[in-house]
């Protein structure tokens, strides 16, 4: 685009001024417009101890973290969940489309606390939300995660998607391998993947990411990310079997935060087209930072 209209040229009939003003013309040039990553992230959460958990917690780690637009889509349990969810995410800069759940439909209602969760048959807005550079799946809902899994290779080819498989409540028990392969990166606690990987044909692997390798061979997985003790970063993707980055110190804390935030700089790693190598290394000292910085507050 340019920065001022394009001059008109002098047609052959236009006279030549008899003088010329020695006054220097800015040099007429087209300048790219550099744009935030645009991240959506559409699953579950709830306010605990004052802190949001699970897909909340990375909505507020990436906004607050780094330069981006991120969206978060999910339905309130109830009104006043409603009110105090926007509020918080409202004050990090982040795009909502929450919704509030019909009272028919959860009766437990306010028992949940202030929450949120999204599942199959809940409205969603496709266009918009593959609209975004990534799309970070955090719901539970088994059908739901499928299906989104499956509309970009029909529909919005260019947009890459990150499936958590970590949640506060445990993993998912009833979400097949083959329903993961359909994900461009999977991400979890080393913990998580111990529970889920296959069972190893052959020589045991020396980690529990490392037996996620067959997982890769033939689907659309690009890379299978987790994080250790400390925040330390593993991952294995189709070019390399293992990458491992020591942790920095961390010291443990129950908070969400300090993997939601490793779970973050991975999204934008892979919204930026980072290599995996300077992904795992920024993860890793965020992960630090963010639990160093926990302890200071809570001392």
């Amino acid at each position: 685009m340019n920065d001022s209209p394009e001059r008109p040229a002098l047609d052959d009939q236009t006279e030549e001024p008899a003088f010329r003003c020695a006054v220097a013309r800015p040099a007429y040039r087209r300048e790219r417009v550099m744009r935030h990553p645009r991240i959506a992230i559409i699953g579950d959460t709830r306010l605990h101890h004052g802190e949001l958990t699970d897909a909340g917690a990375i909505a507020i780690e990436l906004a607050t973290g780094w330069p981006s637009d991120v969206g978060f889509r999910s339905v309130a349990t109830h009104g006043d969940a409603w009110e105090e969810l926007d509020a918080l995410f409202g004050a990090a800069g982040i795009t909502t489309w929450l919704t509030i759940r019909q009272p028919e439909s959860e009766p437990e209602g306010k028992a949940n606390g202030h929450s949120a969760s999204i599942r199959m048959g809940d409205l969603l807005n496709v266009d918009e939300l593959f609209g975004h550079d990534l799309v970070i799946v955090a719901s539970r809902d088994v059908a739901l995660r499928r299906f989104l899994a499956d509309l970009p290779v029909h529909t919005y080819p260019g947009v890459r998607m990150l499936s958590l498989i970590h949640f506060r409540d445990g993993i998912i028990t009833d979400e097949r391998l083959e329903d993961l392969t359909r994900f461009d990166v999977i991400v979890g606690g080393e913990a998580d993947f111990a529970e889920i990987a296959p069972a190893p044909n052959g020589r045991q692997p020396d980690c529990a990411v490392e037996a996620m390798v067959p997982v890769l061979e033939g689907t659309n997985v690009r890379a299978v990310v987790s994080w250790g003790k400390h925040g330390a970063f593993r991952c294995v993707t189709r070019d390399k079997p293992i990458l491992t980055i020591p942790p920095h110190h961390a010291p443990h804390t129950g908070s969400d935060a300090p993997w939601a935030t490793f779970v973050a700089a991975v999204a934008m790693g892979m919204a930026l087209r980072q290599d995996w190598d300077e992904t795992g290394r920024e993860a890793t000292r965020r992960f630090a930072i963010r639990s160093q910085a926990l302890r200071s507050e809570r001392v």
